[in-house]
């Protein structure tokens, strides 16, 4: 068959339309390629920004327990005790100030805390406001032990759901700059947050943010966690008293054993319980809460730092609040008869999970979520709580946040 030049014609013009819905075609692919290429790396890109950020909270949220757990009077802080939390940063040092507002909010104090500067995925310093119960001694002399709450509320989402009401602490992670924050150094405006001229750098607004009626750059709060929009971007992290107070509880009972057991170590014996809650040693009591009076623990006064004695001086935090609300009205002591001066019993011991032989126990109750009363209140294993038999046990319950059980052979 020979083609006629008018179907030749047709065939080329077919062919050349084919050859170019191909090219659209392949070229429509590869620009679908790029921009999922793009798509995937700015989420990848993303991504990695927030996982930097939640790391970063992760990491102060575990200074600053650490730090509260370790802290002890000094010759430079006399006053120092486990439970306090440092103040924030609002010079922009790195340091903490020394003394806040209630609800002060300030950078995270990284210098002090022994840490590297914690910066979330946009490069920022993480900030960091705290509760006022949990402040230095200078700023409230009121003691710190597991029945102490902190007062800040965080909401997700709005106001109408609350996360805790008891924060102690509360870690952000600012993110950019959105609408009209200004992060300049090197000028000033009033600062919402203050009320006073500084530096747009250190200014709270100029780094929170705020949803609904809800401003994370208000002293004391409350504050709130939120989606990211082009209004909000902050990422937090509040600390609870459960957070922190298992740790700093061991750290307290541990002291306390310590010193009990140097006690013993010079007066032969341990010293008589106090049965009363008012700190002071019961003759004859080997249950209660630990004696923690100066003058009237019993057989042998604590050390006073006035007059040499091989007895051991208690540490400031530990006297504070004696009888009243300090370490000792939430911490049951318990010593083997025979471990007492003028025991009726002189065989007799401590049994602990139906072990015969121990001569010392030691409870800590765990963190509160509000007012208890001793002892029904605090002790959660039923073996604990206020038996007066001299028999105790390793409490069952696997909760982080549960009662402990210290002891000496």
């Amino acid at each position: 068959m020979v083609r006629t030049a008018r179907c030749e014609n047709h065939y080329q013009a077919n062919r050349q339309s084919g050859i170019a819905l191909i090219v659209v075609l392949i070229l429509l692919g590869l620009l679908v390629s790029v921009l999922a290429v793009g798509f995937t790396g700015d989420l990848a890109r993303q991504n990695k920004k927030q996982q930097q950020s939640a790391d970063a909270l992760a990491r102060v949220k575990d200074a600053l327990i650490g730090w509260s757990a370790s802290r002890t009077q000094t010759g430079t802080t006399p006053n120092g005790r486990p439970g306090e939390l440092p103040c924030p940063d609002i010079d922009n040092t790195g340091t903490d100030a020394g003394g806040c507002l209630a609800g002060a909010i300030g950078r995270v104090p990284w210098k002090s805390l022994g840490i590297p500067e914690p910066k979330d995925g946009e490069g920022e310093t993480l900030w960091y406001a705290i509760a006022g119960p949990f402040r230095n001694y200078s700023m409230t002399t009121a003691p710190i032990t597991s029945d102490t709450l902190g007062n800040l509320t965080v909401y997700v989402g709005s106001s109408a759901s609350t996360i805790t009401p008891q924060a102690i602490a509360v870690i952000f992670a600012p993110g950019a700059a959105l609408g009209t924050q200004n992060r300049d150094p090197s000028s000033t405006a009033v600062c919402p947050t203050t009320g006073a001229t500084i530096a747009r750098n250190l200014c709270a607004a100029n780094y929170l943010d705020a949803t609904g009626s809800v401003n994370n750059a208000n002293t004391g709060g409350p504050f709130i966690m939120a989606q990211p929009s082009s209004t909000f971007n902050d990422r937090l992290l509040a600390i609870t008293n459960a957070d922190l107070m298992p740790i700093v509880e061991q750290r307290v009972a541990r002291e306390i054993r310590a010193l009990l057991q140097s006690y013993k170590s010079v007066a032969g014996v341990y010293p008589w319980a106090d049965s009363n809650g008012n700190g002071i040693s019961v003759l004859g009591s080997n249950r209660g809460h630990f004696p923690c009076d100066t003058f009237l623990t019993l057989p042998v006064p604590w050390g006073n730092p006035l007059v040499p004695s091989l007895i051991p001086v208690l540490p400031k935090w530990l006297k504070s609040g004696c009888g009243v609300n300090g370490w000792a009205s939430v911490i049951y002591y318990t010593a083997a008869p025979n471990q007492l001066l003028l025991s009726a019993c002189l065989t007799c011991t401590l049994s602990v999970n139906n072990v015969p032989g121990t001569a010392l126990v030691l409870l800590t109750p765990g963190a509160a979520t509000g007012p208890r009363t001793w002892v029904s209140g605090y002790f959660e294993d039923a073996e604990n709580n206020g038996n007066n038999d001299d028999k105790y046990s390793t409490p069952t319950s696997t909760e982080y946040n549960r009662d402990r059980i210290y002891t000496v052979p």
